[in-house]
């Protein structure tokens, strides 16, 4: 009897047991779909990119430095003031590089005295030792007396060579007195825009004292360090585009010009040099620059947004995603390609056609109901 009685008490609980879950299922059965974003995926056009920061740099950068020694008694330019290669900028005090230079022209004209007076005892010389020769044919003069003029005729000859030497020394100290007179006129070496003046009026100078610094904005790139990682998908030539805070909305463009042999091994990155296309002037040296280099693009993509990717570490290539299958959430693996302004590029795991839900949700899960937002 006592058996019967237990018998009966578990078959009442296992059967209560088994209601409550069928009404536990029911209760999921009958649960509210979740409202998503979906997407319908299908091909696109997806551009693949490498984001860079930089510093816009001339490549006609100069500091002009004194090549003289004075007193500057003229700068007029200031800077941001226009420049032309070649224009006279400073001049130095010249009084004593004047007087110099007199003094070598006339040490030229000495120099070319005393060379054609040269000349002149040594054709004389030279004509004395030929009729020195013919007498002492007739006996009219001795062995000794020939001798003599052999020797003046050679002195006379070595006077003109010594002579010709002092005028090309005097003709080389000429130049170098003009080289140091040209020199009390500083010139811009690049046309330009005065960056910064060293020294004012009333300076004194020496070499080699920096006086200004000239830039040609013309003439721009831009140096940034690239991720190794990212080197093998860059090549020359490449379009790039970049943006600068001093023009908000403004877009700019250039072309990858030259990738550094090395990687530099304290940052395992290498430099990469892009040339600036044209600015309308608006871009200074100096400015910090950030953008993208295109380095390819696939006209038969499939892109998703990366918010709708389930990944623990940004830089994995493969996750996860949630598609709508009969109403449901449907888990899905897939493997990505390449990434560029919150998208995806997908290329593996999808296909068009399949309706993605476009935003994680700590509510879905594999199976459970989901609709789009009403």
């Amino acid at each position: 009897m006592r058996i019967l009685a237990a018998t009966i008490v578990v078959a009442a609980v296992i059967l209560a047991a088994c209601r409550t879950q069928e009404a536990k299922s029911n209760i999921v059965a009958e649960a509210a779909p979740v409202a998503v974003p979906l997407l319908k995926v299908e091909m696109r056009t997806f551009t693949a990119t490498v984001p860079f920061t930089g510093t816009l740099v001339s490549n006609a950068w100069v500091d002009v430095k004194a090549e003289t020694i004075g007193k500057i008694t003229r700068f007029d330019k200031e800077a941001g003031d226009p420049v032309t290669a070649g224009e006279a900028v400073v001049w130095v005090n010249d009084e004593n590089f004047q007087l110099s230079l007199r003094q070598a022209e006339t040490g030229v004209k000495v120099a070319e005295a005393g060379l054609e007076r040269a000349k002149l005892l040594d054709a004389h010389n030279r004509s004395e030792l030929e009729r020195a020769e013919n007498l002492l044919k007739s006996g009219g003069i001795t062995d000794r007396d020939l001798k003599s003029a052999q020797i003046a005729a050679l002195d006379a000859g070595a006077q003109v060579t010594m002579a010709a030497a002092q005028l090309e020394q005097a003709r080389a100290a000429l130049n170098l007195a003009r080289k140091h007179l040209r020199d009390t006129v500083i010139q811009s070496p690049v046309s330009g825009v005065i960056q910064k003046k060293f020294v004012n009026k009333g300076a004194y100078v020496e070499a080699p004292t920096a006086v200004f610094t000239v830039v040609d904005n013309s003439r721009l790139e831009l140096e940034t360090p690239v991720a190794s990682s990212d080197l093998a998908s860059i090549r020359g030539g490449q379009p790039v585009t970049f943006r600068v805070n001093s023009y908000p909305g403004a877009t700019f463009e250039g072309r990858v010009v030259e990738i550094a042999p090395a990687v530099e091994t304290e940052t395992r990155s290498a430099k990469v040099r892009i040339r600036v296309a044209g600015s309308g002037g608006k871009l200074k040296a100096g400015m910090f620059a950030e953008g993208d280099i295109l380095t390819g693009s696939n006209a038969q993509a499939i892109v998703i947004p990366s918010a709708a990717a389930y990944r623990d570490d940004r830089s994995a290539k493969s996750s996860y995603v949630f598609v709508l299958d009969n109403g449901k959430a449907s888990r899905r693996n897939v493997r990505i390609g390449r990434e560029r302004d919150g998208q995806l590029e997908i290329v593996d795991g999808l296909k068009p056609g399949d309706t993605l839900v476009a935003s994680q949700s700590i509510e879905i899960a594999e199976g459970v109901r989901i609709q789009p937002p009403r």
